[in-house]
């Protein structure tokens, strides 16, 4: 059953206002409030704000700061996605992550969605530039993409999953392994879902072979770190596999 469903979302600090097809997104009348304080707060640092300390409370009552920061947090909603014909709660979340990778920021509806760090400043955690009425142009692709897969769910699953990934994978605080088990977990549900899509994949595909047979169905080059025509496996295989099995990685123990 279709409805006209709306979900307050942030943060994004910028006037954001257009229609596509049965999307609408809009500016929260208080954008300027909610955004004003970046800056003076003392948890924001470069261009990421963090997590902030976690109080402890008797009787309702602060005691003192705990050494250690609350992981998730939030922050105030700036805008309003108003679908005209939504199929449910995960129709507007598959599009608050197609809006998300565009814009290059973590969105999210939820009270506290963020986790360690988050940028306040757009495209940060992209590679590409998408502005003015071409963002309303991918939104609207983002849309078709869930119309045309909306009877297999699992596929708008796997596509906030990869950008869930990519985005935590570039927190500040990460070591290198962590930010490593991030990306390819981006990588690989990516791969995840080209298969589907693109399937039946005839015979099985390693992990050494994921990546390249991936950029072979969008015509895209292989990278020399995922090329697993040279040796045995791709160089991206060969840090995966005993760093998942046997801990190492880059031949040192993970706490290194």
């Amino acid at each position: 059953m279709v409805s006209v469903m709306q979900a307050d979302f942030g943060w994004y600090p910028e006037p954001l206002d257009f229609t596509v097809g049965a999307v609408s997104i809009s500016t929260l009348p208080d954008l300027k409030e909610n955004t004003g304080w970046v800056g003076q707060d003392s948890g924001v640092m470069g261009d990421w704000i963090y997590a902030p300390m976690r109080e402890q409370h008797v009787m309702g009552h602060a005691l003192r700061f705990l050494p250690y920061p609350s992981r998730i947090f939030g922050l105030p909603k700036t805008h309003r996605l108003t679908h005209a014909a939504a199929d449910g709660e995960e129709h507007l979340d598959f599009l608050l992550w197609a809006l998300g990778f565009f814009v290059g920021m973590r969105l999210t509806a939820t009270e506290a969605g963020f986790v360690d760090a988050t940028p306040i400043k757009p495209r940060k955690l992209v590679d590409f530039l998408i502005v003015g009425p071409e963002v309303a142009r991918a939104m609207s692709l983002a849309e078709r993409f869930w119309q045309d897969n909306k009877a297999e769910p699992s596929r708008a699953k796997r596509w906030g999953a990869a950008v869930h990934a990519l985005f935590i994978g570039q927190g500040p605080q990460l070591l290198q392994y962590e930010r490593f088990i991030y990306l390819y977990g981006a990588l690989d549900a990516c791969f995840a879902l080209a298969s589907d899509l693109f399937g039946p994949v005839t015979g099985r595909i390693t992990h050494a072979g994921r990546v390249a047979w991936l950029c072979r169905q969008l015509n895209m080059p292989v990278p020399a770190w995922a090329d697993d025509t040279v040796g045995p496996g791709s160089p991206l295989a060969n840090i995966r596999n005993p760093m998942l099995h046997e801990s190492l990685f880059m031949d040192a123990p993970l706490v290194t």
